[in-house]
């Protein structure tokens, strides 16, 4: 283990971290920087270990919602399961106890369109750069469009099934390098009338089970046919990027919610994204084949080939 491999990490780990809370796709810009850094450290697995961070960011500052929705779970639960006398057993007939159950179907759909194409992503994250590149354009075509849209105010108890369906739909696209999750779900929650801040705490809570399912499908896809080495000095590695991405998550947790919810637009990213997708564009097209050094001269700070 080098200082230039323990900066790599932490590097990486912050970007995932500062660009996963924010709706710019953190995957794309792992994969954008591994390229043009030169890192090969950078891959699918690497990006769903460094996304443990952010889990831990937004578990952080969600934590009240995270326990309100379990306890709801398990009360709804337990009213299907152990009905009693006096309390309503459908949990589809009040708002409150009905929302764990859409989340769930949420969840499926998401989980129902983003498996399919792991393979595919694992490929633009080996050597597709371009294309994400691409993607990163046309979703800041979408955040752009989508601030044209007016909020309504809406809360989670009080949309619908298709909404959640929806929005999980949403957040099934975005499995691919280049498109935010956090902006899809985000836009088509807005879409559907909620209000700004119920929108983001809906994008930011279904991202906790997803964070962990895809992690957990990865490692045993990966760890079924090849057990995790016992390699100390990689696994301190990316503790330290894990870390990293919890300090990045919760920069842009906090900027997002005293910042963005005040502004109630998110126009800043979609040009952002749009601008950094036609940069990078341009960039990879004009020096495919030269050096990480040629293309940012600082990379030697960070241990590029």
């Amino acid at each position: 283990m080098t200082y230039n491999e323990v900066l790599q990490y932490i590097f990486l780990g912050f970007v995932q971290g500062l660009t996963e809370a924010l709706p710019i796709s953190s995957s794309g810009h792992l994969v954008i920087s591994g390229e043009l850094l030169s890192l090969d450290i950078v891959s699918l697995e690497l990006a769903l270990l460094l996304h443990l961070g952010t889990f831990l960011a937004i578990l952080i500052y969600f934590a009240g919602d995270v326990r309100d929705l379990l306890v709801t779970s398990v009360r709804s639960l337990g009213n299907v399961l152990l009905p009693r006398p006096g309390r309503e057993r459908n949990p589809f007939k009040q708002r409150s106890t009905r929302v764990p159950w859409y989340f769930l179907g949420s969840l499926l759909v998401t989980g129902g369109i983003g498996l399919p194409f792991q393979d595919a992503v694992n490929a633009i994250f080996r050597e597709q750069s371009r294309l994400v590149t691409l993607l990163l354009i046309l979703n800041g075509l979408v955040i752009v469009a989508a601030s044209q849209w007016t909020a309504g105010n809406r809360s989670m108890s009080e949309i619908g099934l298709v909404d959640y369906l929806l929005i999980g739909l949403a957040q099934g696209l975005a499995v691919f390098p280049g498109i935010s999750r956090l902006g899809l779900t985000l836009c088509m929650g807005l879409a559907r009338k909620m209000s700004w801040f119920e929108s983001l705490k809906l994008s930011f809570l279904l991202s906790l089970p997803t964070i962990v399912g895809g992690v957990v499908v990865q490692a045993l896809k990966t760890w079924g046919t090849a057990p995790p080495r016992a390699d100390i000095e990689a696994w301190i590695c990316t503790g330290l990027g894990i870390a990293a991405a919890t300090a990045g998550g919760l920069v842009a947790v906090r900027f997002l919610l005293s910042n963005v919810l005040e502004r109630r637009s998110l126009i800043a990213f979609g040009i952002y994204c749009v601008l950094a997708g036609i940069f990078f564009t341009v960039l990879l097209l004009a020096f495919p084949q030269t050096s990480a050094q040629a293309r940012v001269p600082f990379i030697s700070l960070l241990g590029g080939a």
